[in-house]
């Protein structure tokens, strides 16, 4: 069996892959690139494992010309930059002892013994550079049915790497079935979960953002809720609420969006104990707040923008259990092109100081609640 993909066929990928076969060194396309592949999905990140030393890998590639950073060395990774492309080469290697977040490692020649300590069946399917597929796990069989399973006993790969906790579920979002029994892997999830508590919150907070973003995530948050993982995420959080959200996105047809879905899911301060930007908190924040505000549709479109408007709405119907209206993308257009006619040079002749901005702000919300109708004159004769 063999894949064709663009990314395949780079001029820089074809490049890296045959300065290590060159040198007689094996070396293989492996994880997301080629999972996402066979699903037809784009591939974002390119990972090669090769039986090439990281020391080696660095050399090969320096001498080639390329940009080649030891970003993880003493686990056997490299990042090679070529054309702007940046490809994470990884020595072949074992998991010989670990601590939940990182790993005394064995550098290996076999694929089968590198894919063991891999996290999930899926990710483990390798290619070789002219795209023939090699399934020493047989994930393939796991991808095409759905199935999100550990390499092996779930307890050890889990111990190696507490991330793998939320990896889990984010998997099982994208690529997984509804319904399937997780008896076995919500058990271990269930009694390994303090380990969360020593993963770093940059971690985890990029694992929750890509969940949050993942189009079927019902699934995942409610056995992330029986696993008793949410309450170590999450001070407080609402599946109902999540739920009545995915069920307006996918009957409007409106694109998942990670912030807008956490604003349904809770009310925490997403930098309290994760590691979520400014821009991200400060609009989780807003939705928050106005969804339990009284403004319209119109109103929050004018003042922030059409996409935020929408997400506060939605998150405002989703958190009561009520239905937007039904000229609600009217209403934020109308909102997004409106300007206010009014500007503190027309006000200067009655008003200065605090008091000249406390009328500019009345005469606006005037000009809102006549539906943006109220043009400047009539607005100005209401003060004289």
């Amino acid at each position: 069996m063999k894949i064709s993909a663009d990314w395949l066929n780079k001029p820089s990928t074809r490049l890296v892959m045959e300065r290590l076969v060159s040198k007689g060194y094996k070396a293989y396309f492996v994880g997301g690139c080629v999972r996402n592949t066979l699903l037809n999905i784009e591939a974002t990140d390119i990972d090669i494992a090769t039986s090439a030393h990281p020391k080696k890998v660095l050399e090969i590639m320096e001498n080639a010309g390329l940009k080649a950073l030891p970003t993880g060395i003493e686990h056997g990774t490299v990042t090679v930059v070529a054309d702007k492309t940046s490809y994470e080469v990884t020595t072949l290697r074992e998991d010989i002892e670990t601590d939940g977040r990182r790993a005394k490692v064995k550098f290996s020649k076999s694929i089968f013994e590198d894919a063991k300590r891999r996290d999930f069946s899926i990710n483990a399917i390798y290619c070789e550079r002219d795209g023939t597929i090699l399934d020493p796990l047989e994930g393939i069989a796991d991808l095409v049915g759905k199935r999100i399973k550990f390499i092996g006993d779930p307890y050890t790969r889990i111990k190696e790497d507490y991330l793998r906790i939320l990896r889990f579920f984010r998997f099982l979002a994208l690529f997984g079935k509804e319904d399937e029994n997780h008896e076995i892997e919500i058990a271990a999830l269930n009694d390994l979960r303090d380990g969360l508590d020593t993963v770093s919150a940059e971690r985890k907070t990029g694992e929750i953002l890509k969940l949050f973003a993942a189009p079927s995530l019902k699934y995942s948050i409610l056995l992330m809720e029986k696993a008793n993982i949410s309450s170590k995420i999450f001070n407080s959080f609402n599946f109902k609420s999540l739920k009545n959200l995915k069920k307006l996105e996918d009957r409007l047809e409106i694109a998942p969006c990670a912030i807008r879905r956490l604003a349904a899911y809770t009310d925490d301060d997403l930098k309290s104990h994760l590691r979520f930007s400014n821009k991200i908190a400060k609009a989780h924040k807003v939705l928050r707040e106005e969804a339990t505000s009284q403004k319209d549709a119109a109103e929050l479109s004018y003042r922030y923008n059409e996409k935020l408007a929408l997400d506060s709405i939605l998150v405002r119907s989703s958190l009561h259990g009520t239905e937007p209206s039904g000229n609600i993308f009217t209403r934020i257009k109308l909102g997004s092109v409106s300007k206010f006619p009014v500007k503190s040079a027309d006000l200067i002749e009655y008003f200065s100081g605090p008091k000249l901005g406390e009328m500019l702000a009345d005469l606006e919300q005037k000009w809102i609640e006549s539906d943006f109708t109220l043009s400047k004159e009539k607005l100005l004769v209401s003060i004289r």
